[in-house]
């Protein structure tokens, strides 16, 4: 594989080539393109624009401007004045935020236009002459920049919550006072409001050049007609003749260990983070690619240790885990990680650093190595099975990488053989090596952050070190363990006959059966992936038929049996006996019905069954997992009064279902409601009978393995009786209902909330085309008036639904964080246009671009099993009738502007109303 040092970009080399089918060159102004063809999800492309500049290239007066000029790339360029990008893009069905995206780091600025099609030769090129303006030709007018400063500062209101004030208290310490540590991505905001044009037409100039930009398209498309229209479009971008060099910080070394504590009035949480400093690897070759493997199998096990310590004894500890991750573009970070339980952050370090001690001193076992080899193995598998469902996405991100950090892109064959060339020679030796090497003896740093309390004392920096040299000192002993080898069912189970066979109305490739214990069973066989069973159940009653009194363990009740394992194994036992399988499965109990979700490759669909019939026969209790999740509840609930968030939502929740006595609150006043015996007796009710329950498998699945479900699912306990959820009429109350909170806040922003509620309407598939089309018509309106005529908010979410269980509904939400000093008038936004979408005529233009959106979706969405499992599921819930994809799209385009008005005019007016603002309590 070695073919010699290839220089991707400036600091970063590659001996691995790249994978063939990927069409890379470098065009004369220096620009480089990857181009790849794939087909997940057809007949559509992403494109994906990488500049190998960011914040840390600001000068001291332009703090922020990376950022700022991210957001400028939407508001005009050379070929699309104003809005022009976006509009049209939507034309298309290309939505801005989900499919328009951007982000700007330290190091790096990537715009991304995801999901185009790819049938119209004119889009494409259309695609191309934007990332072609992002380059080099944005129009920076001066009414532009003034809009965006608004926009800008509410972005940093709106993020600028308990953990990125901590962040920016830690920053300087884990940046050791370099230049990162005086760059915030977001800014200065003072700077924001008042710079000058020039300062960010300076970076735009100094910065945005061919040699520092990657174009990157990955989907279904030819590549090489791509690259010829990349090298006439992008290779006319002109360089100019002295440009500045991309110049790479570094952090200064520490020899002595650096602390830092960092609190906040509104954490919620606290965490020890003990790290260690590491410059990345410059040179990615075979050697190279064979160390990161062995040590994520290092850091796996480690992982492992820790989930079962916790799990099976009484600790200080809420969570300890290592990892390894991306500090800068030349450093990375190795950490231990410690969430303790409240006031035992000392005692907690000392377990955690003990069990990381332990893997120093004694490494780790043959057998931790054969399960995490099993695992990785079967993962690749499985990703070679399905290569085909790998989105354009992913190959782009890698790409990315490629081209930043020259981190191998192989072809999947490639990777996986390398892969298991790897396992196959990699012994418990290298592994204990590898892992013995990711600590540092310099450039340690640590760092403990939390709520600020009065009352809350903090260990101080020589009580940590104190434990980590008296651990040190100590002579641990090894890690042992104990593995349960029995098979995962014993009882002796007999195939039952199957009473009677019915067809699914409108999907003739499905197929149903009744087993004899009642149980319903419907298998949909299809090709949609390779190696793909998708699985779900469902029972009709759900929290619903649970008194009053038990609601709060009804909360719990699967997270206890999740957490306690099954049958004859403990949860830390059952994750060892499942090593090397792709399975997962797992109970809920939701409002209406409880059930089941999972999903297996179909070498592990026995197991998938057995799981399925363990939760129904031998569910385990353990009162040590039930201890865990009071725990953690007990430490997230300690700061919960100074949580504006839990206390703006439980009002939310609270107006949202009438202070209804159904609608349970986790407080730490009735976390005393919670029971273990309550709690289990909820589940071992809801998930027992299995006359009512009806299983549905769709992907890889035949006729032929009715047979082996029948012997598990048709042997679980069935009474033939078949039970429905109760109706509460739960919601808001009539009329208008309105609060209004005042709080303390570090940073002060308004919160607003509003909530139309109807249920008085009818249900129909158009009906609810046109719920969801009333949102996204709202969105365009509050992105225009609120967001940017205004600039008093980063974004307004807003959702909207007509549902059908228990009784039809319709609702529609709206959310957004704002500048206080304008909340009055951005509500009264809110209404105005609630007003108008009922009495006049919606933007034609809007509503067709939201139509074609729709319409890709589903063409998107039908090639999933996801879809087909959701849609079948959906359909024997209700008992409609299955609409085919052509009539799904026939009635989408049927729906006009004049369906529009009158259907908001028939929910809007009547409906129920919620209001929440949340205000800063003024000084």
């Amino acid at each position: 594989m070695i073919l010699g040092l290839a220089q991707v970009s400036a600091q970063f080399k590659t001996t691995i080539p790249l994978r063939k089918d990927v069409v890379h060159g470098t065009l004369n102004n220096g620009m480089q393109y990857f181009i790849l063809h794939n087909e997940w999800p057809k007949e559509r492309a992403d494109f994906y624009f990488v500049q190998n500049v960011g914040a840390i290239l600001e000068d001291d007066n332009q703090n922020g401007l990376a950022h700022f000029l991210e957001h400028m790339a939407f508001n005009g360029t050379e070929h699309f004045k104003g809005k022009g990008i976006i509009n049209m893009l939507a034309k298309h069905g290309v939505t801005f935020g989900r499919d328009i995206n951007a982000y700007t780091a330290h190091d790096e600025t990537v715009y991304n236009l995801s999901n185009v099609p790819v049938k119209n030769p004119a889009l494409l090129d259309s695609c191309l002459y934007i990332l072609h303006d992002w380059s080099g030709f944005l129009s920076l007018k001066d009414a532009e920049i003034d809009a965006e400063r608004g926009v800008i500062h509410e972005e940093w209101r709106t993020r600028r919550n308990a953990d990125l004030r901590i962040g920016s208290q830690l920053e300087p310490v884990i940046y050791n006072g370099s230049k990162y540590s005086k760059r915030d991505v977001l800014g200065d905001m003072d700077l924001i409001e008042n710079f000058k044009y020039k300062q960010l037409r300076d970076y735009y100039k100094k910065w945005y050049l061919p040699n520092h930009q990657a174009v990157i398209i990955v989907g279904d498309i030819d590549p090489a007609k791509i690259e010829q229209q990349v090298k006439k479009i992008m290779g006319s971008i002109p360089m100019p003749s002295n440009p500045a060099e991309r110049t790479y910080e570094s952090i200064p070394d520490n020899d002595k260990l650096l602390y830092k504590l960092a609190v906040d009035k509104e954490a919620q949480k606290t965490s020890i983070s003990l790290n260690f400093k590491r410059n990345k690897t410059l040179v990615q070759d075979p050697a190279a690619f064979e160390n990161s493997i062995t040590e994520q199998l290092a850091l796996q096990m480690l992982n492992n240790r820790f989930r079962e310590y916790i799990v099976n004894n009484e600790t200080a500890l809420l969570s300890a885990g290592v990892s390894y991750s991306n500090l800068t573009r030349l450093s990375s970070f190795f950490t231990l990680e410690v969430t303790p339980k409240n006031g035992k952050l000392l005692e907690a370090f000392q377990q955690a650093y003990t069990e990381y001690e332990r893997a120093i001193q004694n490494g780790f076992t043959k057998e931790e190595l054969g399960r995490v080899k099993e695992n990785m193995l079967k993962n690749f598998e499985n990703q070679l099975k399905n290569k085909d469902k790998i989105s354009n996405g992913n190959w782009a991100s890698q790409l990315q990488n490629y081209f930043l950090e020259a981190s191998p892109v192989m072809s999947l064959e490639d990777e996986s053989e390398f892969v298991k060339r790897t396992l196959a020679k990699v012994d418990i030796e290298q592994i204990n090596k590898a892992f013995r090497a990711l600590p540092t003896e310099k450039n340690q740093i640590l760092t403990v952050s939390g709520p600020e309390k009065e009352g809350v004392m903090y260990p101080a920096e020589a009580d940590y070190t104190a434990v980590i040299k008296k651990v040190k000192e100590q002579k641990l002993a090894p890690y042992t363990e104990t593995v349960n080898n029995v098979a995962l069912v014993t009882d002796k189970l007999t195939v039952k006959p199957i009473t009677k066979k019915f067809e699914v109305n409108g999907i003739k490739e499905a197929k149903g059966y009744v087993l004899e214990n009642g149980a319903k069973v419907i298998i949909y066989p299809t090709t949609l992936s390779q190696d793909q069973i998708l699985f779900a159940a469902f029972s009709p009653g759900g929290n619903s038929v649970v008194a009053q009194n038990d609601l709060p363990s009804a909360q719990i009740a699967t997270v206890l049996a999740k957490n306690s394992g099954l049958g004859d194994f403990k949860v830390t036992d059952l994750q060892k006996q499942l090593a090397g399988k792709s399975v997962k499965v797992g109970p809920y109990i939701g409002e209406y019905y409880e059930g089941f979700s999972g999903s297996a490759v179909k070498q592990d669909l026995e197991t998938l069954l057995q799981l399925t019939y363990l939760y129904f026969k031998h569910p385990r209790f353990e009162t040590q997992a039930y201890k865990r999740i009071i725990d953690h509840y007990s430490n997230a609930l300690e700061n919960v009064n100074d949580d504006n968030g839990k206390v703006y939502g439980d009002t939310i929740a609270l107006l949202d279902t009438n202070h209804n006595k159904r609608t349970f609150l986790l407080s730490k006043e009735n976390l005393a409601d919670l029971n273990f015996d309550t709690a289990s007796k909820i589940f071992q009710s809801r998930i027992s009978n299995a006359s009512d329950f009806t299983f549905v498998f769709v992907g890889n699945i035949a006729e032929s393995d009715i047979e082996n479900i029948n012997k598990y699912l048709g042997n679980v306990s069935g009474n033939h009786t078949q039970e429905k959820f109760i109706d509460h009429k739960i919601g808001t109350a009539k009329g208008v209902s309105k609060e209004k909170l005042i709080r303390k806040m570090s940073v002060p922003k308004t919160s607003i909330y509003v909530h139309y509620e109807n249920k008085d309407v009818a249900f129909s598939d158009k009906n609810q085309i046109m719920a969801y089309m009333l949102s996204q018509l709202l969105d365009k309106r509050y992105l225009e008036k609120i967001r940017e005529d205004e600039g008093g908010s980063y974004g307004v979410q807003t959702q909207s639904s007509l549902s059908e269980n228990p009784a039809p509904v319709f609702s529609l939400r709206v959310s957004f964080d704002c500048n206080p000093e304008k909340d009055s008038k951005l509500l009264q936004i809110v209404y105005n246009e609630l007003q108008t979408i009922t009495v006049k005529d919606v933007d034609a233009k809007d509503l067709s671009d939201i139509k074609e959106d729709l319409v890709k979706s589903n063409q998107q969405n039908i090639k999933s099993n996801s879809y087909w499992l959701s849609t079948i599921t959906s359909q024997l819930q209700s008992g409609d009738k299955y609409l085919s994809s052509a009539a799904y799209e026939k009635l989408i385009r049927s729906v006009s502007v004049q369906d529009i008005k009158k259907y908001a005019g028939e929910v809007l007016p009547k409906a129920n109303q919620v209001e929440v603002l949340m205000q800063p309590k003024k000084d």
